[in-house]
């Protein structure tokens, strides 16, 4: 595949795709700068990684496991000094980022998230996108039986922290 062919499949899968990413970044920042941030982070390492995605899962598998490694990562991780969308096709996050629902219920239920632990924060996001326990289970590296037991509890936790912010 040419460099250019692949940067075409690249923003195409991107794009297809961008709705994990704005999910995984809204749970794992609080501000708009350090979503753009974390989102540039994802896009490099997803970029660097491209060519040696196999096929072996799914593409939004393979988008959610990067994106929920860099999410992991974001603050201890130094920023990258080149930006992704400046090669390819001059991307604007910011555009991306206005799309998102203005909702009350969403903001609510991101900020009981943002209570969680990283890797609970990661659980729920995958399970509120509608995924299967073996696909976060393929995901997260934990079992299957882990994946429905830790939802179980995450749920029991935000309704929790719903109580105590009513």
């Amino acid at each position: 595949m040419t460099d250019d062919n692949r940067k075409t499949q690249f923003v195409s899968d991107f794009e297809k795709n961008i709705g994990i990413i704005l999910k995984i970044s809204r749970a794992y920042t609080n501000t708009t700068h350090d979503r753009e941030d974390l989102i540039n982070d994802i896009a490099l390492e997803l970029w660097k990684a491209y060519p040696k995605f196999n096929g072996d899962s799914k593409i939004s598998t393979w988008f959610y496991r990067i994106a929920l490694n860099v999410s992991l990562n974001y603050k201890r991780k130094k920023k990258p000094d080149i930006m992704l969308y400046h090669e390819v096709n001059q991307i604007n996050v910011s555009d991306w980022l206005n799309k998102e629902e203005d909702n009350e219920q969403i903001d609510l239920l991101y900020e009981c998230i943002d209570n969680l632990n990283e890797f609970n924060k990661a659980i729920i996001i995958l399970y509120l996108d509608g995924n299967s326990h073996e696909e976060i289970s393929m995901i997260t590296g934990i079992s299957k039986t882990n994946v429905g037991t830790r939802i179980s509890r995450i749920k029991e936790q935000l309704k929790e922290i719903v109580n105590q912010k009513n």
